[in-house]
């Protein structure tokens, strides 16, 4: 039996970490004879359903928070003794000592852990990296990211357009490069036909990437250049305060606070994209949203920005449109264009239901794993 070690960010309900939990509950459901061990850097929501599919389960964080005072005293003095024998030196040793086969990191901010631990494993496991994330991202989170691109034995890249990023940007070997798309768990179902208001929608944690901005943006141009249009904006998604504040200002400012809904985290999203009759993809970069995915099993026409998306890659066969890099002129036209004719609104969602049906755990769990036995 073969032992692998999956490395997450955390264990909270966000793309990468929900994408691992359901290829790891895949995995154990299909018996591959593989011994699943997961290394959290931090906690989040859903440790306890990755602690069911894990044989062990390794926090990170537990080791970073304070210990009593007495205890940090000893600590302190152990360090002096042995400065190299460090807590967290010796958590690293601990693990490594496990012998892994294969050490799989998943997202761009799990590699320089993964590689550290790499060098101190005397079996020479292989490394595997799963990339979620585009050019700007990675430059935020691992900026010197190319001294650890030789290091790694195989990449899984989540769309055509981060394949791109990583062999043009970062000198990575087209060989070793392997598309996988993001897959949701969510049924395809269909949306609310049966209600009064035309609704547009977008989704996401409230912060630049996501664009919740040019969102914005496109309801105020609407309610210029349209005035007579009746349409409700709802986006889904975490909003911390400081960006609750500077949202709430723009509504306000511009006499959209009726219009324009900031609604939060939901337990549920679903229940509110299926109202949507239009999904917007605001996002400045996003690799392969997995909310995308299950708007169009709804059955609801997508709109997003070209180079912004891998979301694009599915839409160049219909089910939306794709229109110059931030022209919110463009977008908020389509979504017009969409209001007008409900016929088009139905030909384009059956086609992103048909289109968006293929992205499963059971498709393309099977292509990771083939990537894993490659190496």
């Amino acid at each position: 039996m073969k032992k692998i070690l999956f490395i997450s960010n955390n264990a909270s309900r966000t793309g990468a970490p929900y994408v691992l939990l359901l290829f790891l509950r895949w995995l154990k459901k299909e018996n591959k004879k593989i011994e699943i061990h997961i290394l959290f850097l931090e906690g989040g929501d859903l440790l306890e359903d990755f602690k069911e599919v894990a044989t062990v389960c390794y926090n990170y964080s537990d080791i970073l928070i304070k210990k009593p005072f007495l205890n940090r005293v000893f600590s302190y003095a152990r360090q002096k003794i042995n400065k190299n024998n460090t807590r967290k030196d010796r958590y690293i040793k601990k693990i490594a000592n496990q012998q892994y086969d294969i050490i799989y990191a998943n997202t761009i901010a799990t590699v320089s852990f993964a590689t550290i631990l790499k060098r101190q494993c005397s079996n020479q496991p292989k490394l595997i990296a799963h990339i979620h994330e585009l050019n700007t991202t990675i430059k935020e989170y691992l900026p010197n990211f190319n001294e650890y691109v030789h290091q790694i034995d195989l990449f899984v890249s989540v769309s055509q357009l981060v394949i791109q990023n990583l062999n043009t940007e970062w000198d990575v070997n087209p060989l070793k490069n392997h598309l996988v798309y993001a897959f949701s768990g969510k049924e395809a179902n269909k949306a609310n036909n049966h209600k009064k208001v035309f609704e547009v929608g977008a989704s996401g944690m409230v912060y630049w990437r996501k664009g919740d901005d040019l969102f914005i943006q496109v309801a105020n141009y609407l309610k210029i250049r349209y005035p007579e249009i009746k349409i409700k904006f709802t986006w889904v998604g975490q909003i911390y305060n400081r960006q609750r504040n500077i949202v709430e200002a723009d509504l306000e400012k511009a006499n959209l606070k009726d219009t324009v809904f900031f609604i939060g985290e939901q337990s549920t999203p679903e229940n509110y994209y299926k109202n949507f009759d239009v999904f917007l993809m605001t996002s400045r970069e996003d690799p392969f949203p997995l909310v995308c995915i299950e708007v169009g099993k709804l059955g609801i026409p997508i709109i997003c920005f070209e180079k912004a998306t891998g979301t694009a890659e599915v839409l160049v066969d219909g089910g939306g449109f794709i229109v110059p890099y931030l022209d919110i002129v463009a977008m908020a036209e389509k979504v017009v264009l969409y209001y007008n004719d409900r016929a088009l609104r139905n030909k384009d969602g059956d086609l992103n239901r048909v289109n968006f049906s293929k992205f499963t755990v059971d498709n393309m769990g099977e292509k990771i794993l083939n990537c894993i036995e490659s190496v």
